[in-house]
């Protein structure tokens, strides 16, 4: 089996801290060869197109990417495998290492399903902008297509993923640099949704922000208004990225401004894409949820929702090794990954500046999560039942989103 040697590839900017680096993700594929007995190894992410972010502090190497890996095929790993690999991996050096490739192990294994490969934003940087580290080159098998080919849907969609991410690491009590390092991929998911507005996305952090800082104002439209402060947050959180400095004097003050901006943002493409406008929220769940166009908003290679569903089952089973929860089967024409989607707003736009939760928000994201679970969640306006519902949502997200 042809290795791919790796030892002189960038993956951060500082050249002495690619070296350290570089010997870590050297240990991290011998220890995966050894492991898993992979055909393949692709390294993906912000660590495949070389703008990871590390940092040294204490003369130890300190990650704030995850290394987020492929390995093909992937369909007979167990997750518990995974997980302990990963544990131990982090464990020995600090790396969290997000192991994938079950679906795209079917895809790219099976000729007939390489047709069904689409123009998303994953697979845009999958073909254009990952690393294969050991083995044979997959990539190549998939199709070629132009960032313009990339659908507005894909915008909207990565905008929910961030804002549920950036949940997963917000904290009033404790703000972190991780909760800066997410705060800046919310700004940069901006940024990113209105590039795909336009047809001019590109796979690389630098090269994004170029193409935005030089963009004519007057393309964006009813957006035009607004470019200014995005566009200075943009800047920054790019130049906090690539260098791999995640201090702002004050992290709760951030959040809650580019919570204002991801909101002008979210409007504008979803009217742009679905043709919604909503004064709130639980309008904007309503309008969603019932769009007619909805199913054809997936990933999949069909698009009805009963498929979707049996697809959502199937990687569950794959990939956490569970069975879908019974609840469920009567609920098989709404579509589950819509409906979380559809409650992420309510959690990430339900907490405001001065601390006070939407109650109206959160017993709306409740009714989502009753679908999947038994147990009943108590909704009041107090912070602790905001984490709890909001956590609900980001487990179940983690499942049933693609």
């Amino acid at each position: 089996m042809r290795e791919v040697k790796n030892m002189k590839v960038k993956y951060v900017e500082d050249p002495e801290l690619n070296k350290e680096v570089a010997e870590i993700v050297e240990e991290l594929k011998k220890e995966l060869i050894s492991y898993f007995r992979p055909a393949t190894i692709i390294l993906t992410g912000s660590f495949g197109r070389g703008e990871a972010s590390v940092i040294k502090e204490y003369g130890k190497l300190k990650f704030l990417s995850d290394c987020e890996i492929i390995i093909i095929p992937n369909w007979n790993i167990r997750r518990k495998k995974i997980e302990v690999f990963s544990k131990n991996f982090y464990e020995e050096t600090g790396l969290k290492v997000d192991i994938s490739g079950v679906i795209l192990s079917f895809q790219l294994l099976l000729p007939f399903l390489v047709r069904s490969i689409k123009p998303t934003i994953n697979n845009y940087e999958l073909k254009y902008g990952s690393k294969v580290i050991y083995g044979k080159n997959f990539l190549k098998k998939i199709p070629h297509f132009k960032s313009e080919d990339i659908p507005l849907w894909e915008g909207i969609r990565l905008l929910l993923n961030r804002m549920i991410e950036g949940l997963e690491y917000f904290s009033i009590e404790n703000p972190s640099r991780e909760m800066v390092y997410w705060t800046d991929k919310i700004v940069l998911a901006c940024q990113d949704a209105l590039l795909l507005s336009l047809g001019i996305y590109h796979y690389s952090y630098k090269e994004r922000n170029k193409i935005f800082c030089q963009l004519p104002r007057d393309r964006l439209g009813d957006f035009e208004e607004k470019y200014q402060k995005l566009l200075e947050f943009a800047k920054n959180a790019t130049k906090r990225k690539l260098n791999s400095q995640f201090d702002v004097e004050s992290p709760h003050d951030y959040w809650f401004d580019v919570m204002e901006i991801c909101d002008e943002v979210f409007r504008y493409v979803t009217k742009k894409e679905m043709q919604i406008e909503f004064k709130d929220y639980i309008e904007f769940q309503r309008k969603y949820l019932s769009h007619p166009n909805l199913k054809n908003y997936s990933r999949l290679p069909f698009h009805n929702t009963f498929g979707q569903n049996l697809w959502s089952a199937l990687r569950i089973f794959l990939v956490y090794r569970e069975m879908l929860p019974k609840r469920l089967l009567p609920y098989l024409t709404i579509s589950w990954a819509h409906a979380i989607y559809s409650a992420i707003p309510l959690v990430y736009f339900g907490l405001s500046r001065d601390g006070k939760v939407n109650k109206k928000y959160l017993c709306a994201a409740r009714k989502v999560v009753s679908l999947f679970r038994k147990e009943s969640l108590t909704c009041n306006e107090s912070l602790e039942c905001w984490k709890n519902i909001t956590k609900q949502i980001i487990n179940y997200w983690r499942r049933f989103c693609w």
